[in-house]
């Protein structure tokens, strides 16, 4: 508590933009005033993010972008990857509009926007990229719930034994989905299975949370989507890591299951409590520009801090 307080006074003390205000008051707790509110939802950076949104609360295509298109935010995942890290809820017409669209493709009321790629997996594919981002905000949607049984169901039954069985895995996903999972881009250990479990791990039983993170990081496999292998987590850097962290550090077990990762990280901090990995850190930003060492600071010390427990 005392090294939070610590880090929370160092930031305020670099008077930190509305932005980084906003997911500082968000991460404590506080209560946020209509003014603060106001001004972050008016920024710079959420303003590009609400410009290309469009009527229906889409940004065009979900999934595939579009090369022939120009635009800042080119499919809707983008746009909620955008926001995610802004800690923006519902109850605004930005979010609003963005997860009823997300609800609607998975109640077919609005048509998919991609068209289909010709891989048996695509199919039971397009349903999972949807619930991982609509996931971020949560959903009393029927059809999400619905979806959020059947993928707990393959989870539940591939770790049945206590340990992961790829035999039963496919034989589940076979029977539910259509078509057998292991080591595709919708297997356990896919980026999108992920973030859908991270953001309704509340469901998840605790031996079945601890069962799947222990083997996400003891498998030996990337995970889908990025170039991450846990088995040699000490060749990446914090900025390698982050995008993957970020999802796993919301499962209830993960101090326990990376506390060597978790330990690093703490390590990294400066005497005031901050973290500064410098201009190649590849995560996303909070501010509008890190034109200054202090806006980048604050950045990288509120993104660290939303990883550890």
């Amino acid at each position: 508590m005392k090294e939070n307080e610590r880090t929370v006074t160092s930031i305020l003390s670099m008077n930190p933009g509305c932005q980084a205000q906003y997911v500082l008051q968000r991460m404590i707790g506080a209560s946020i005033s209509n003014d603060l509110f106001t001004r972050f939802y008016n920024s710079k950076w959420m303003e590009i993010i609400k410009s290309e949104q469009q009527e229906d609360g889409s940004f065009g295509r979900f999934h595939t972008m579009d090369s022939s298109v120009k635009k800042r935010i080119p499919t809707t995942e983008r746009a909620v990857d955008s926001i995610k890290y802004l800690l923006l809820p519902r109850g605004n017409d930005f979010v609003d509009k963005l997860c009823l669209y997300m609800e609607n493709i998975l109640s077919k009321s609005l048509p998919w926007p991609d068209g289909f790629e010709q891989n048996k997996y695509y199919k039971a594919a397009q349903p999972l990229f949807v619930a991982a981002k609509l996931s971020v905000f949560g959903s009393q949607n029927k059809e999400f719930h619905s979806l959020f049984n059947t993928w707990h169901t393959i989870l539940s039954e591939s770790f049945s034994s206590g340990e992961y069985s790829k035999d039963r895995n496919n034989e589940v996903a076979k029977e539910l989905l259509g078509t057998e999972i292991d080591d595709s881009y919708i297997g356990l250990h896919s980026i999108y299975t992920i973030e859908f479990f991270s953001n309704t791990q509340a469901s998840l039983e605790a031996p079945l949370k601890e069962a799947y993170l222990h083997w996400l990081h003891t498998n030996n496999r990337s995970i889908h989507y990025t170039n991450i292998n846990f088995t040699f987590i000490d060749n990446y850097t914090f900025s390698d890591l982050f995008r993957v962290l970020f999802l796993l550090s919301k499962f209830s077990c993960f101090k326990k299951e990376f506390n060597d990762m978790v330990i690093r990280i703490e390590s990294e901090a400066d005497e005031k409590g901050l973290w500064n990995y410098g201009k190649k850190f590849a995560g996303p930003k909070i501010s509008d520009d890190w034109r200054t060492v202090d806006k980048m600071t604050i950045d990288h010390t509120l993104l660290t801090k939303m990883i550890l427990p």
